[in-house]
């Protein structure tokens, strides 16, 4: 019997660790989940791709929401790797100062995600939704205030340069009509 215990701990060694990963996984997501629900204003859930899926995805979409032929959201998003790993990172505090702008990105995906999740289907307005919840996304995620806002600017100033033209609009802006909070002169 004495044989086989090197090949069992051979066998069980990856076992474990592809379950810690998955266990790492589905805390991400229900943390993820946690604040794409307060987005949206629903419960809603946030999918990232597991081990097999990472290997075969060649989506060039950091985020999916899926709607019905009645225009009605899905109850979930996908979330693309390296969305999931940056906003996972970020959560643990094993982030720093070159990954403001990964980050600011990530968060921005995500709450760009979660507006459409709300029922918003336009691109614009939920790119410039996103952009003004990104600070609400960060703070839920643990960052203090200052740096919260720090990392919207920095989502704002990114897609400024970056967004395609199906998500822009001119009504993003400090009091256009997509301004969430058009009583308040802070921006996003």
């Amino acid at each position: 019997m004495r044989p086989l215990a090197p090949i069992l701990a051979a066998l069980i060694a990856p076992l474990l660790v592809v379950l810690a990963l998955q266990q790492d996984q589905r805390h991400n997501e229900h943390r993820l989940s946690e604040v794409a629900g307060e987005i949206a204003g629903r419960n809603v859930s946030v999918h990232c791709p597991g081990m097999l899926k990472r290997l075969v995805d060649i989506s060039p979409n950091a985020g999916t929401v899926y709607f019905d032929g009645n225009g009605e959201p899905a109850d979930f998003t996908e979330l693309d790797e390296d969305t999931c790993s940056t906003l996972d990172d970020f959560a643990e505090g094993d982030t720093g100062a070159s990954d403001q702008l990964k980050v600011a990105r990530a968060l921005h995906v995500l709450a760009h995600e979660s507006s459409h999740l709300a029922g918003i289907r336009d691109e614009a307005a939920a790119d410039c939704y996103g952009l003004q919840r990104t600070e609400f996304a960060a703070e839920s995620l643990g960052a203090n205030a200052p740096d919260a806002r720090r990392l919207a600017v920095f989502a704002l100033e990114e897609r400024q340069v970056t967004a395609p033209a199906d998500y822009r609009s001119s009504e993003c802006r400090n009091g256009g009509e997509l301004d969430l909070d058009s009583g308040s002169d802070v921006w996003p």
